[in-house]
This record gives C-alpha cells, sequence and structure tokens, in this order.
C-alpha cells in the first residue's frame, strides 16, 4: 500500500509538472482570473515552506552537533516489561542492534533504574519466602535473579541520566516541537489549497507547487499523512479538468 501510494504521488507530481509546463504560456493570462482567495494562499505557501524548512534545519544542526555524543547503553540492561523505554537517538528513532544467536537486528527496550529497582525487590521478596520453606527450594535461583538485577540499577541510572541530560543540554525537545508545529502549519496550508476548486491553469500550478512544498517533510510524515489519498484525488481531477 505504502509502495502504490508513493508511485501515485510520482505520478501526479510528473503529471502536474508536465501540465504545468505545457500551460505556463497562457499561466499569465489566467492569473487574474483565477479565485482570489486561492492566490492569497498561494502567496503565503512560501513564508509556511520557509518556516518549516528552518525549524527542520534546527533540529538536523542540532542531531549533527550532539547525536555524536548519545550515549551507548550497556547492553546488560535490555529489558521488556515495566518500567522500559524503546531504544532511540537523539530525535527519537528506534536504534536497531544484534540481538540473539542469530545476529538478528531489532530495535531493543532497554530497563530503567525503576524497572531493576523493583524487579530487586521482587527477587529478593521471593528468595526470603523460599528460605523460610522447608526444602527451601528455588531460593538460590531467586537470589541469583535479585542480585542480578540490584548490579544493573546503576548501568540503567547512567545511561538515562546521560540521555537526559544531553536531551536537555541540546535543546532538541523543543526544536523538534517547533518543527512539528511548522509542518502542522504547512499540512494545513497544502491542504486548503489542494482541496480549493481552482478556476484556471494558475489553480495548477499553485497546487503543483503545494505538493512539491509538502514533499520537502520528513519521509515518515508523507508515507503517513492522512489525507493524501484526499489530496491525489484532488490533484487528479485538477489536472483532467485543466487539461481538457
Amino acid at each position: 500500500m505504502t509502495m502504490m501510494n508513493t508511485n501515485r504521488r510520482n505520478m501526479l507530481l510528473g503529471l502536474a509538472a508536465a501540465s504545468t509546463a505545457a500551460a505556463t504560456g497562457t499561466a499569465g493570462n489566467s492569473a487574474h482570473q483565477e479565485a482570489e482567495e486561492l492566490m492569497t494562499m498561494a502567496d503565503e505557501l512560501d513564508g509556511t515552506l520557509a518556516a518549516y524548512k528552518e525549524a527542520d534545519n534546527r533540529v538536523r544542526e542540532i542531531a549533527r552537533e550532539w547525536g555524536p555524543h548519545w550515549p551507548v547503553p550497556d547492553m546488560r540492561i535490555v529489558r521488556y516489561g515495566e518500567y522500559c523505554k524503546q531504544h532511540r537517538d537523539i530525535l527519537g528513532r528506534g536504534i536497531e542492534t544484534e540481538w540473539g544467536k542469530s545476529g538478528q537486528m531489532r530495535v531493543q527496550s532497554l530497563g530503567t533504574p525503576e524497572h531493576f529497582e523493583k524487579s530487586a525487590r521482587a527477587a529478593q521478596s521471593e528468595y526470603e519466602r523460599k528460605m523460610q520453606t522447608k526444602s527451601q527450594r528455588g531460593a538460590k535461583g531467586a537470589k541469583r535473579w535479585a542480585d542480578k538485577n540490584a548490579a544493573l540499577i546503576e548501568p540503567a541510572r547512567e545511561y538515562w541520566s546521560e540521555v537526559e541530560r544531553i536531551t536537555e543540554a541540546s535543546g532538541i525537545e523543543a526544536a523538534l516541537a517547533v518543527r512539528a508545529e511548522a509542518r502542522d502549519a504547512l499540512h494545513e496550508q497544502v491542504g486548503k489549497i489542494m482541496l480549493y476548486p481552482e478556476k484556471t491553469v494558475t489553480g495548477l500550478i499553485v497546487k503543483a507547487q503545494a505538493m512539491q512544498a509538502w514533499e520537502t517533510v520528513e519521509p515518515f510524515q508523507r508515507v503517513f499523512n492522512p489525507e493524501s489519498l484526499a489530496w491525489a484525488e484532488a490533484m487528479t481531477a485538477t489536472v483532467l479538468r485543466q487539461a481538457a
């Protein structure tokens, strides 16, 4: 489905570009006939796109500067369960590491100090309970598990403390929030343009420019854009109307 959407988007961009090129000679004559509201949105698009690019560049700058300093966890703290978090980079993307005898790459879940503290307490309680039984069966295993978890509290604390330190020092969270806000504004602007009923070939050009503007956002956001189908249908209709 994703590949189909990507191919369709590329096809529409190509159609729009071809139609726009063919219509360039008449666009100037049709500009004054196009809806004033659509032309106003077109004028505003450059500023909205520039704001997004500026915010995106800031995020990339931070990632380039601080990314190499992102901590590498002690892989003994790989753990799944309560109080665990996914292993991510400074941009929040999952980090794949080798796991298992097959060496398969996968995004790991890392235990926090809270996770190991709770696990150690639970195992210690189990050890003490078993020690009160006549057979004391399983007590040694519970004790080993308690000691193992207790020994991982500090490695987990060191890793997550460094993650917190770099996150705060780099300002990445604020930068990501600004980029998200700028992207939302661009999404709204492009959406309004794409769904606005154009009158002339100038409207087609405006919509082609809007689609090209949206192509500048992160690939993940493009692929999972909930409005992609509506925009594609609107662009198809526009191209066919103006080509006729």
